[in-house]
């Protein structure tokens, strides 16, 4: 029995392990029959000098070609090392050069050097130092160049046009748009040596220059004015953004968390719509309260005729000013005359000209009441 009872765990151990078997197996077929294994090239990104340095392409180009490069971020005429074999290619705005560096730049041409440039984009009258004194006008329209690659494929090229207030025989070559008057390429020689002026230097770019026919077209647009004994001057930028601009431009993904806290603060700190507790009496001291608080004083302590004195004095007065003969009776008749006057009771007046018992408060307060009356109206 109990060799039985072993043998039937040994198989059904065995058929569980078969099973997962034949599961995996059929999985790995199906992985196999459906996925191809397949080479990907993938473009790393740009590290380096290659990722702030947009003619570093065309660095390394010229270099595998035997050419002396020497690359630099801005233009600086007394750092620069310029010979009468020398090439300088300006990748940047040229309205950034001084008078100082334009000087330089056309006695380096004028030495036997040769200098290439684009033309900056919405100039907007300030054409600058360089395109003044080459008489250049940079226009706003544009030259789209296009050239065959292949069989279909084709490149393109959009250039800024400019006009030359020289004549046009004076140029070494000039290409233009159909229409004429305005060009995207010009060379011009200037004593020993030229300048070359060009709607755009985008096209010598690294991110460019791996794009088919765009290194055939840079190498036509640049053997002219390379010299294999000189070295190939590169600059890149003639000036760094501001730090603010920096800041928006790169460190936004740092500044929009701060700004969120800043705002945050600024709610937390902030003046709600309404108080949260209520607003505390002020301390004041009214004429009329103190004067009912003190004779409220004065009444408790029983000595209501010191306030009624003060009032009978005032009519008193006041009765005799207005009528002589009325003050010159006896009580009741007084009390008699007044009673009619005013339409009041008698026996009112009366208690109001000979007061008693003024610790009441009830007939205190009709005494008062009477007599202020009178007084008003005697």
């Amino acid at each position: 029995m109990e060799c039985g009872r072993g043998d039937r765990v040994n198989r059904r151990s065995l058929v569980g392990i078969f099973l997962a078997l034949l599961l995996v197996g059929a999985f790995a077929a199906w992985w196999f029959a459906t996925f191809e294994r397949v080479q990907l090239e993938v473009s790393a990104p740009l590290a380096g000098e290659a990722r702030y340095n947009p003619l570093f392409g065309l660095k390394k180009v010229l270099e595998a070609r035997g050419y002396k490069v020497d690359s630099r971020a801005n233009f600086n005429a007394l750092a620069l090392t310029l010979g009468p074999s020398d090439t300088l290619i300006l990748g940047a705005d040229p309205r950034t050069l001084s008078h100082e560096d334009v000087d330089a730049l056309l006695a380096f041409v004028e030495s036997g050097g040769q200098l290439l440039f684009g033309m900056p984009r919405g100039t907007n009258g300030r054409d600058g130092e360089l395109l003044n004194r080459l008489r250049l006008v940079p226009q706003p329209q544009y030259e789209c160049l296009r050239w065959p690659i292949g069989d279909v494929d084709s490149g393109t090229q959009c250039m800024t046009t400019f006009k030359t207030l020289e004549k046009p025989a004076a140029f070494e070559q000039l290409l233009g748009a159909k229409e004429g008057e305005k060009y995207w390429l010009g060379r011009h020689t200037r004593e020993d040596g030229a300048w070359t002026a060009l709607g755009t230097l985008s096209f010598l770019h690294t991110n460019v220059l791996k794009q088919p026919g765009y290194a055939a077209f840079a190498w036509q647009v640049l053997a002219p004015a390379l010299q294999k004994d000189g070295t190939v001057h590169l600059i890149y930028s003639t000036e760094v953004p501001p730090l603010h601009v920096l800041l928006v431009r790169y460190g936004w993904p740092a500044l929009v968390p701060v700004l969120i806290a800043l705002l945050a603060w600024l709610w937390l700190r902030s003046q709600r719509l309404g108080p949260l507790l209520p607003v505390a009496t002020t301390h004041r001291r009214a004429l009329r309260e103190h004067i009912h608080a003190a004779g409220e004083f004065t009444f408790r302590r029983g000595r209501g005729l010191a306030l009624y004195a003060p009032l009978r004095r005032a009519f008193d007065a006041r009765l005799r000013r207005d009528d002589p003969a009325l003050a010159a009776l006896d009580v009741d008749a007084m009390a008699q005359e007044l009673a009619k006057r005013n339409g009041l009771s008698p026996a009112v007046v009366r208690m109001a000209l000979v007061p008693q018992a003024l610790a009441d408060p009830e007939r205190f307060h009709l005494t008062i009441k009477t007599l202020t009356q009178l007084r008003a109206r005697p």
